[in-house]
């Protein structure tokens, strides 16, 4: 009979850390044991105990593979982990005027933002005030100062032989004194950028505060874009357009608006994350025929009500396949359903998702579903459950699944880095900051500027989108190509009986 696997691990890290830490264990109680608990990581538990993650590798070396509930693990105290002769770094002190950010107060020392952040726990960008006193490492602190946490390796690897030497240039134009949503962005952002350099990666960051449309149109005026690789932003429209008919970079990446007929600056080419509801919607209508065939369709709506474009289209697609389908109005004596009939609301609103839902819970068969929106994933986590008792399905090009393993480990970092939870928000930006940082910077590090013909052959590893490109626009002009792609990807989510959550990609 074979050894228990969970007491083989203990008995092999025991015999590893024996042969590497007798003597400091003569000294004093420098190796702890830790029992794992639900939800806990190795990250989590670096951090729990301050000690680097590679410590704890060190001695649990089984643990890289995989930990589970009810495992033992050797801790290192903080005293093993870091060294004592190692030199303090300076630090000095600022007190917060009125109008500073902590952006900029980290500009103005010289050191980033996230040095700062680290600097001082429990201090956001959300949260700093008039009068607050701030401690201001020096530039040289990195060296010398407790390494930063390192979290948990994602599921790709990229080695330093893939990596491509020269430094990506990266430009982020954001209202981060205007909008909460742009700062979490921009942490998130943060966050992937340092998973990349943890790679190999080298990034120059170049952030830009844009409260307003004319400081963004200054920014461009000073050139501040010239020569960037990357260019991230644009909160509305007019600065959008802005952006695109800026000169002197390579590619322009638009995270959050849909924009149609974008005007394009002479060799500039532009990634549109956010796809037009018409793309998905193609895409989504024949997934929808193919996995409710031979089921009655039953579109939902009040007396107040009135069709989006995806009941609109769908309700054109049943009727040129000759499927069946009918419409009932909620309220007073609402029909009765056939037992396996799929429900449509007429919109997203909110009140009208509710309605259904009550209007399901009446319903004597087992067998009814519901399809939907993705507005349905802010609608808070009660919601949620309503719709895991009828295996609802939604169509989005966003969906955050919360309860996997990499999600829990992006939380776990992302409240230890900036002391809040993230909003809960369509889509979760400080996520989208995360994807799109690792997504386009990995890219472009690369293959270069001939990165976007290579985007579908990346890593399909975004925790809450991926991305995959179609041209929608291309020309020439003065002998230089311009391009527009758009992001088609799309999933199916389905929120199953059994509380787990299906993502299939269309």
């Amino acid at each position: 009979m074979s050894p228990h696997p969970r007491r083989t691990r203990r008995v092999l890290a025991l015999t590893l850390a024996l042969l590497i830490s007798i003597p400091a264990l003569a000294q004093s109680k420098r190796i702890r044991e830790h029992e794992v608990v639900r939800e806990e990581t190795v990250y989590s538990i670096s951090r729990r105990y301050n000690v680097p993650i590679e410590k704890i590798y060190e001695l649990n070396p089984w643990a890289r593979t995989q930990i589970k509930v009810g495992d033992k693990l050797l801790i290192p105290s903080e005293a093993t982990s870091h060294s004592s002769t190692s030199p303090k770094a300076e630090s000095r002190k600022h007190v917060v005027a009125a109008g500073e950010t902590l952006y900029r107060i980290s500009k103005n020392y010289g050191i980033e933002l996230e040095e700062l952040l680290r600097a001082n726990p429990g201090v956001t960008s959300s949260n700093v005030k008039v009068g607050m006193e701030l401690v201001i490492p020096s530039p040289q602190a990195e060296q010398s100062a407790t390494p930063s946490p390192t979290p948990e390796p994602q599921s790709v690897e990229i080695t330093s032989s893939q990596v491509a030497k020269a430094q990506v240039r990266v430009a982020l134009l954001l209202p981060l004194t205007k909008g909460r949503r742009y700062v979490e962005f921009y942490e998130g952002f943060l966050l992937g950028m340092y998973e990349l350099k943890k790679t190999g990666v080298s990034i120059q960051l170049t952030t830009l505060d844009t409260p307003t449309d004319d400081a963004l149109s200054g920014h461009i005026a000073q050139g501040k874009l010239r020569d960037m690789d990357l260019v991230f932003g644009g909160v509305n429209e007019q600065q959008i357009g802005a952006l695109a008919r800026a000169g002197g970079y390579r590619y322009y990446v638009v995270p959050f608006s849909r924009v149609d007929g974008l005007e394009l600056g002479a060799g500039n080419s532009a990634v549109l994350v956010n796809a037009h509801p018409e793309y998905l919607i193609d895409r989504v209508i024949p997934s929808f025929l193919q996995r409710y065939k031979g089921r009655e369709v039953v579109f939902v709506k009040r007396s107040s009500d009135s069709e989006d474009l995806f009941a609109q289209e769908l309700r054109k697609a049943l009727r040129s396949a000759g499927l069946p389908h009918r419409t009932i109005e909620l309220g007073g004596q609402s029909p009765t359903l056939g037992t396996t009939a799929v429900l449509v609301p007429v919109s997203a609103d909110r009140n009208l998702a509710q309605a259904t839902i009550s209007y399901l819970e009446r319903q004597s068969s087992t067998n009814l579903t519901l399809f939907g929106y993705p507005q349905w994933q802010a609608f808070g986590a009660g919601f949620q459950r309503s719709l895991s008792r009828y295996n609802a399905t939604i169509y989005s090009s966003f969906f955050f699944d919360p309860t996997t393993s990499e999600s829990r480990d992006f939380l776990t970092q992302y409240n230890h880095w900036f002391s809040h939870k993230i909003d809960n928000t369509y889509p979760k930006y400080s996520v989208l900051g995360y994807d799109l940082a690792r997504y386009f910077i990995r890219a472009y590090s690369l293959y270069g500027q001939g990165f976007v013909k290579h985007l579908n052959s990346l890593p399909s590893d975004g925790l809450q989108l991926d991305i995959y490109p179609k041209v929608t626009f291309t020309d020439e002009q003065d002998g230089a190509r311009r391009s527009v792609y758009t992001n088609t990807r799309c999933y199916l989510v389905t929120y199953k009986s059994s509380g787990t959550i299906q993502r299939d990609a269309i």
